[in-house]
């Protein structure tokens, strides 16, 4: 693919999720607005046991189509069918499970809740497939106009029910109404009529992939989501709805970010012809992620501090500016990560990603509960910055590298060299004023990648010059 290519397709795929997680921030801006922190409490459990559900809907069949390709229809048909098969199945499970749950968290309206939840699975179940096809042919540009459409579609009737005093069952509106346009949408865009068709010599080989793809989304739905059900378990809904809106914040970037990681590197890794091109496209991916990662995260947290959440927020969600900075540790990792989870993936080893998930998770658990006990939330993010950071990427990176045959070295460099060239920058700005901290910290930041790495100074000043050269282009013609 060329580099112009790339370049236009990425930020297509940016632009759209970007987009999505705007339109997300805004309306939880005007929620935190209208709604109690125990309110936010409440979605915040169903979200737990929801993205517990889309794990098998959001990371198995559509993730066999970006591996396997859209050329062959008994593929298609058969991912496609299986993948409504599991959606049918797993609302119906989650319509039988919801009176427990919410007996559990003694909240009665959280069975009715979950159930509403239910018909969306069964439309994410339908969306994924034409979501993963649209991806592996690259129709990025579509993709972006659906969910921009879609993510608008969701802001207004959240906004609206809140509005009118619907709590939060704002929320579950809204998300509904994003799943019904965003499928219609890419049903639509992706130009491919499926039918329900499983057949019998693909069926084994479909079904094989997509357990190992769920094995490793289980571990990283752990990993990812445990900390969220400890608080709200042992700490209450009050503090998971200061816990859940430090957590949307500090996962605001990755959600960008990772997208187009997992969107551009998985179809296009898949397709390289040989192992030292893999090689050096993930190690290529990976710097480049680390070095645009660092600066904006370290800016999210010069920049969002008490006074900040509270104009913006409100003087009620002061408690969210202490645990902040350390989700962002281990948001942070998640996307530097998110290249080898690509490349696994893309290699037909989801497996790999399952055994380092699965192992982390109660590791995980364990450091949740006990940050919960001795710091509350503060505890439950430090324990999140310390395993799901550090802890989490070595042995990810360590047994990703092994399993391929490649040095773990020429990888964790790139991952950690950028935070190191940060710290300097960030110990100089972090003790001024609010209103120059971030103009000193990427003034010193980028004198520091300047003097120490200077190849990839030229490179940010080669990709500005692109994207420039590009967009005035495009104006030119239009």
């Amino acid at each position: 693919m060329k580099q112009i290519s790339l370049l236009k397709s990425g930020l297509w795929i940016t632009f759209s999720n970007f987009a999505k997680r705007f339109f997300a921030l805004l309306s939880n801006l005007i929620l935190a607005r209208l709604l109690l922190p125990s309110e936010f409490g409440v979605i915040g459990i169903a979200y737990v046991f929801w993205s517990f559900f889309t794990l098998f809907t959001q990371n198995s069949t559509g993730l066999f189509i970006l591996y396997k390709g859209t050329d062959d229809k008994d593929y298609l048909n058969t991912s496609y069918t299986i993948s409504l098969i599991v959606g049918v199945v797993l609302a119906l499970t989650l319509v039988a499970l919801a009176p427990l749950i919410a007996n559990f968290f003694h909240e009665p309206d959280l069975a009715k809740l979950l159930i509403f939840y239910a018909f969306n699975l069964v439309l994410s179940s339908n969306y994924y497939i034409y979501f993963a096809i649209m991806t592996r042919n690259m129709q990025y540009q579509e993709l972006a106009t659906d969910t921009m459409i879609a993510s608008t579609t969701r802001l207004v009737f959240t906004t609206g029910a809140a509005l009118i005093g619907m709590s939060y069952w704002s929320f579950a509106i809204g998300d509904m109404a994003f799943w019904i346009v965003g499928s219609t949408l890419a049903r639509y865009q992706s130009g491919y009529k499926l039918r329900l068709q499983i057949v019998p010599k693909v069926r084994a080989e479909v079904i094989s992939y997509c357990i190992g793809a769920v094995g490793s989304s289980f571990g990283f739905y752990a990993n990812s989501n445990l900390d969220n059900f400890t608080v709200g378990k042992l700490l209450g809904k009050t503090s998971l709805g200061y816990y859940n809106l430090a957590y949307q914040l500090s996962m605001a970037l990755s959600t960008i970010l990772n997208p187009v990681i997992s969107m551009l590197g998985t179809p296009i890794f898949a397709q390289l012809p040989d192992e030292q091109q893999q090689q050096e496209a993930l190690f290529k991916v990976t710097e480049q992620i680390a070095f645009l990662a660092t600066p904006l995260y370290a800016l999210i947290f010069l920049i969002i501090d008490e006074h900040v959440i509270t104009i913006v927020f409100g003087q009620n969600w002061i408690p969210v500016t202490p645990v902040l900075p350390w989700l962002l540790v281990s948001a942070y990792f998640r996307t530097i990560n998110n290249p080898l989870k690509s490349m696994l993936s893309a290699k037909g080893l989801p497996g790999i990603n399952a055994r380092v998930n699965l192992v982390i998770a109660p590791i995980a658990v364990l450091g949740f509960v006990v940050g919960a006990q001795q710091g509350g939330i503060l505890g439950v993010a430090i324990a999140a910055a310390v395993i799901l950071g550090f802890v989490w990427t070595t042995y990810w990176w360590w047994v990703g590298c092994r399993a391929l045959g490649w040095s773990i070295k020429q990888f964790l460099v790139p991952c950690l060299q950028p935070v190191m060239l940060a710290l300097p920058a960030f110990a100089i700005s972090f003790s001024l004023p609010a209103i120059l901290r971030a103009f000193v910290f990427i003034l010193f930041y980028f004198v520091c990648v300047r003097l120490v790495a200077p190849s990839q100074f030229g490179k940010y000043h080669q990709l500005v010059i692109k994207m420039t050269k590009h967009l005035t282009k495009i104006s030119i013609i239009r």
